[in-house]
């Protein structure tokens, strides 16, 4: 085992499935313990990959220390749960990988003329409100951590514009993560804490398989200057770096892992 997260707690979120499960996996495969926070630990069971262990047993079996902790990251009151449960199991941690997110509105409603704004309410909770309400509970945890670290997740529809005005919703709220993370960096500099977030593009998770019929992401291989989609992995890997001391001096930084898409 790579032993660069060696004696490292991390608390990652959306850590049932698709990326925050290769995230999680990826930090115990370089030593860390880790919390695995899903509002279902087992929603990896509707895909035919994941559906075998929980990231909880995956974890287990690579003999790093886990738990699993079920929670509406939606609803402010379970990030100090999440929090105080890590605490009170592990006396604090030192990793936060906020990756709980998604898009709200099915695809065929997603444009920005259409799109609800009920739906763009939600999104904004989903994906932007969940992780300000899990970083501001982290705080006092994390300046008590020796290598203290914030990794979120937003998208690359953050850093342009999907065809058609597609989701509009869901990058928005994306957007105004990416900021957030650029301005909790220069926040929490003080404490040594770094803040970055990385940028997906078209990443090839079991629920974006399962709907690219409609959707047609699939097919984008060739809007990709590396000519295939992104893995789990190639996201997770990233965000083990930015999580580690490798990245000492990174913060405040959004790193895109989109293999040069062009979203044309």
């Amino acid at each position: 085992m790579n032993a660069a997260l060696s004696g490292l707690h991390a608390v990652v979120t959306g850590a049932g499935r698709g990326i925050g499960r290769a995230t999680a996996i990826t930090l115990a495969e370089l030593g860390a313990d880790v919390a695995v926070v899903d509002i279902d630990l087992r929603s990896g069971n509707e895909t035919l990959v994941e559906q075998n262990d929980s990231t909880t047993e995956v974890i287990a079996a690579l003999g790093s220390r886990t738990m699993g902790l079920e929670a509406d990251l939606t609803e402010e009151a379970s990030a100090a749960m999440v929090v105080s449960a890590v605490l009170e199991a592990w006396g604090g941690f030192d990793i936060l990988v906020n990756v709980a997110g998604g898009a709200i509105t099915p695809f065929e409603g997603s444009r920005a003329s259409v799109t609800s704004p009920a739906d763009i309410r939600k999104a904004l909770d989903v994906n932007l409100m969940s992780a300000i309400y899990l970083c501001q509970a982290s705080v006092s945890a994390l300046r008590a951590s020796a290598s203290p670290s914030i990794v979120n997740i937003t998208s690359l529809s953050a850093e342009g514009v999907l065809p058609g005005g597609s989701y509009a919703g869901y990058a928005l709220s994306k957007a105004a993560l990416a900021h957030y993370t650029r301005y909790l960096a220069a926040d929490l500099g003080q404490y040594s804490i770094r803040v970055n977030a990385v940028s997906p593009g078209y990443v090839m998770t079991e629920r974006v398989r399962a709907n690219s019929a409609t959707t047609g992401f699939a097919d984008k291989a060739s809007h990709s200057a590396l000519g295939r989609l992104g893995e789990p992995e190639d996201v997770a890997r990233t965000i083990a770096f930015l999580a580690s001391p490798n990245s000492s001096y990174v913060t405040g930084h959004i790193l895109a892992v989109d293999g040069m898409t062009r979203l044309a």
